[in-house]
């Protein structure tokens, strides 16, 4: 009986399981004592910590990556998420697809395109790739998780005979980044384009833990008592989209408050980062309103917080973000060229904190 081609694809390929590995295999995860073991971003005692929607949106995987090496010429991702698939204003491949990218011979990254599928499993599946020079060796892969959805269940297939390992997390001292749904990913069209993971690749892959919350990053003391807890090179605080309803003062004391917490637990640097905008402001008051407001309170904040000494506290400005006119795909979140102007200015803010 002639096998069918989805039957001898199964048969000739070797499915490997990140959580099977025997070693913390899930990148840019804090906590990784207590959820190593899964695809989320907040430990199990969060829960009763945190108010539910909040709760809810860190089980999604976004900034989450798995990192590999295989000499087989065709990969296939395989995966059970447990939320809608799409947004309205995001697609199904930003939402809850995965991107791959390999490691090239002097550490760049080369995006690698795979044909997908989304039904009750989504399925990516990568082939021809092998090495340019075809001296049959190991290379490195880097997958980026979805940015919206919550993975119950994942396996990468590799064709049967090749070789492969997963990559022992990364251990530096991440850069921690608290904010809103645009730290989150929104609306990126693909989990590469999200701002964060972008920076993480300008700076080598170094770690980058993502704990954007859409609609939910509002400077709140119980999540940032959780953040403190993480041994972190610098915490950048983007959570101003977020606060829409507070005032100049409100803001101020919620940025003020928030520096303070997490001074209490770590000289690491801090940096505040404006609300970059609504790309109707210049047609609507009330945006125009809204956002300068909000950045006026931020850095009341900051210019209290610089006079009192408060040392290692860095500032992006709504001016340096500068969001060209087409960088958003609605009125606040941004498209992959607002993501990329982001992640351009944050990367250059970073470096010179390092240098500082």
């Amino acid at each position: 009986m002639m096998l069918t081609a989805a039957a001898a694809s199964a048969q000739t390929t070797t499915w490997n399981d990140p959580m099977k590995a025997g070693y913390p295999t899930v990148q840019n995860q804090a906590w990784t004592s207590e959820i190593g073991h899964s695809y989320v971003r907040m430990p199990d005692r969060a829960e009763a910590q945190v108010r539910k929607p909040l709760w809810d949106l860190s089980r999604n995987s976004a900034g989450l990556a798995l990192y590999f090496t295989t000499n087989s010429p065709t990969i296939t991702v395989r995966y059970k998420i447990s939320g809608a698939q799409t947004m309205p204003h995001m697609p199904a491949t930003g939402v809850s697809g995965v991107d791959l990218y390999r490691i090239d011979s002097v550490g760049g990254q080369d995006f690698c395109f795979g044909s997908y599928s989304f039904g009750p499993k989504v399925q990516y599946s990568y082939s021809a790739l092998a090495p340019s020079d075809l001296s049959g060796a190991d290379r490195e892969y880097h997958l980026n998780l979805p940015l919206y959805n919550t993975i119950d269940s994942l396996e990468i297939g590799v064709a049967e005979g090749s070789r492969f390992s997963f990559l022992p997390k990364r251990t530096e001292k991440p850069i921690v980044v608290y904010g809103t749904s645009i730290a989150q990913g929104a609306c990126s069209s693909r989990p590469g384009m999200s701002w964060i993971n972008i920076v993480r690749r300008n700076l080598s892959d170094y770690p980058v833990v993502n704990l954007g919350f859409s609609g939910n990053g509002r400077l709140e003391p119980e999540v940032l008592a959780l953040i403190a807890e993480i041994d972190a090179e610098m915490f950048v605080l983007d959570c101003m989209p977020n606060l829409t309803q507070k005032s100049a003062d409100e803001a101020r004391d919620l940025v003020l408050a928030a520096v303070a917490q997490l001074r209490k637990s770590s000289d690491a640097p801090i940096i505040l980062v404006e609300h970059a905008g609504y790309s109707n402001a210049p047609t609507n008051a009330a945006q125009l309103d809204c956002y300068t407001r909000l950045n006026r309170g931020q850095r009341q904040a900051y210019e209290q917080l610089k006079a009192q000494g408060v040392k290692d506290l860095h500032y992006v400005s709504h001016d340096e973000l500068a969001y060209p006119s087409d960088a958003w795909v609605d009125y606040v979140h941004p498209s992959d060229l607002g993501a990329q102007r982001q992640a351009d200015v944050l990367t250059e803010k970073i470096r010179s904190v390092r240098n500082h």
